[in-house]
């Protein structure tokens, strides 16, 4: 009837679900009652006290042994996890390292990975992204370009971040890149002088098990990322919510970087005679940034 209250009742199983595109349409009064209680419970509840324990099976009891599990080593992503507490990521956020100034580009050898999206403005990104590894294996995200474009415009993209970054190598999925845009990108690459040698690696299992690599190595190491750049936000928030977020397009060039990990080789030091100095490119790493980004159309720039 006309004016007449709502109410949704669900369990949160990812950002895009139905409560989640509610809440971006609608001014909505959130009641969240987790299975375990948290401070300043709805239901007054004392925190750590069980939803319900007043049945025959011992609900309640089975809810307080188990909670402490994941806390021991556990994995975090489970069914159980998302419908009791939904706390779980399977990133952790002390795996990003933001940095406030990158290595000298010298020091770094330089891969690249995209994960495409072949219509424009659908609902997938097509991303790029740029890394380098420094002498002692820590993984920097130089450059990312996360857009909602035609191929004619991420193509381009793509150019500008080949003749920007010199990056050794570039991993890419198989399939619709061969049969649909492949020969232009080619042909691009070839008129722009944007040369790199490229991988194609088939697309097998679900998401979070192609990502597994690249987490193990962020679980390991850590992956060092500018706090000044532009696209950090987005990319951070993805990492954190995937694989329950809306977007997963950064996680997935990510995982491609994990494709190539035993294929990559650590940086340099830099050189310490003069003359060594003198013949090599002197421009740090965050000055190439700027200049990269510089050079894309006002309306590439993110």
């Amino acid at each position: 009837m006309p004016h007449a209250t709502e109410i949704l009742i669900q369990t949160r199983w990812h950002d895009d679900d139905l409560a989640g595109r509610a809440l971006n349409h609608e001014e909505w009064r959130v009641i969240s009652l987790p299975a375990l209680a948290e401070t300043e419970d709805p239901l007054g509840r004392a925190p750590g006290e069980p939803l319900w324990c007043d049945d025959d099976y011992g609900y309640g009891a089975h809810l307080i042994n188990w909670a402490p599990r994941p806390r021991r080593g556990r994995g975090l992503r489970s069914i159980s996890n998302a419908l009791l507490l939904r706390k779980a990521t399977t990133s952790k956020e002390d795996w990003l390292r933001p940095c406030d100034k990158l290595p000298p580009c010298e020091t770094l050898k330089i891969y690249g990975a995209s994960d495409y999206a072949v219509t424009a403005d659908s609902g997938d990104y097509t991303v790029h992204i740029v890394v380098g590894v420094d002498p002692d294996w820590r993984i920097y995200v130089l450059d990312i370009y996360r857009a909602q474009a035609s191929s004619d415009r991420w193509i381009e993209a793509f150019c500008d971040l080949i003749q920007a970054w010199k990056p050794i190598g570039w991993a890419e999925e198989q399939g619709q890149i061969r049969a649909g845009v492949g020969p232009f990108l080619e042909r691009r690459m070839r008129e722009r002088h944007a040369y790199v040698a490229r991988k194609q690696f088939p697309t097998r299992g679900d998401k979070a098990v192609r990502a597994q690599s690249i987490r193990g190595r962020m679980a390991l190491d850590g992956l060092y990322v500018p706090r000044y750049a532009s696209w950090y936000p987005a990319l951070r928030s993805e990492l954190l919510s995937f694989p329950a977020g809306k977007h997963d397009d950064q996680v997935d060039a990510l995982g491609l970087i994990g494709q190539v990990l035993d294929c990559m080789t650590a940086g340099s030091a830099l050189p310490t005679t003069p003359e060594k100095i003198r013949y090599m490119n002197e421009m740090t790493m965050d000055e190439v940034w700027e200049r990269a980004r510089s050079q894309r159309p006002a309306d590439m720039r993110i």
